[in-house]
């Protein structure tokens, strides 16, 4: 197979969705499509973040006169329904199955006019970034998409260009993923941020502490903690 990818960024101000990423920055979204048609497509998002995030987004997922679906200037009209398959304090996973798509275009509407049917779109959203991997059973069309997603986006999104090439792997487990709780995950973010995993170390965990203005021991065991959850997650065992 072949994978296109490419990444949609938002506005504040754009997109009432996009917004509540923009406004909570440890908010995150992996999701999985399916059966994507110019006319219909299923959608199955995970949503992990601070509880008021995510009631948030539930509220626009599951409002019907909410419109966060097209890229273009005109809306999409559609028959939606959903499903929350999950709710905790800091888990959401939202089933949608759209149908009867009219009006504007959505990137499932594009696809599903220029790709081959059997594609397989993978996207993962934080902050103001909105990135897709589309999986291919052929790219013959593809340049089509890259053109009409680029000429066509509403005011307030950009397009940026990411990769078309042979598939490698899977790297995707938005029903699987590991969820951790808010304090670690913003522990866990900031470190990634701020360099504390590259090589040579960018930052100290003193001077990390410092700024996220927590005590050292307590964000050395929040690391810990959501290090050892992510090491046990990908491994699909628990340390003893």
């Amino acid at each position: 197979m072949r994978e296109f990818t490419f990444g949609i960024d938002y506005e504040a101000g754009a997109d009432q969705l996009a917004d509540v990423f923009i406004d909570h920055p440890s908010l995150a979204a992996q999701s999985l499509h399916g059966c994507v048609t110019t006319e219909e497509f299923w959608r199955v998002e995970q949503f992990t973040g601070p509880t008021a995030a995510l009631d948030a987004v539930e509220r626009l997922r599951l409002d019907e006169t909410v419109e966060t679906m097209s890229v273009t200037e005109t809306d999409c009209t559609a028959t939606r329904q959903h499903d929350v398959l999950e709710r905790t304090d800091d888990r959401r996973v939202i089933y949608t199955y759209v149908g009867d798509i009219d009006g504007g275009e959505s990137v499932q509407t594009l696809a599903g006019r220029y790709l081959s049917p059997g594609s397989l779109f993978c996207t993962h959203r934080r902050e103001a970034r909105h990135e897709w991997r589309i999986l291919l059973r052929s790219d013959e069309r593809v340049g089509l998409l890259y053109d009409a997603l680029a000429a066509n986006l509403r005011s307030g999104l950009s397009f940026h260009m990411g990769h078309l090439r042979d598939a490698e792997g899977w790297n995707h487990d938005s029903l699987g993923s590991v969820v951790l709780p808010p304090d670690q995950r913003t522990a866990l973010r900031a470190a990634a941020d701020h360099g504390y995993y590259r090589t040579p170390r960018e930052i100290t965990l003193d001077d990390l502490a410092t700024k996220l203005d927590v005590p050292r021991s307590t964000l050395s065991y929040r690391l810990r903690r959501a290090e050892e959850k992510l090491v046990t997650g990908y491994l699909g065992e628990a340390l003893e």
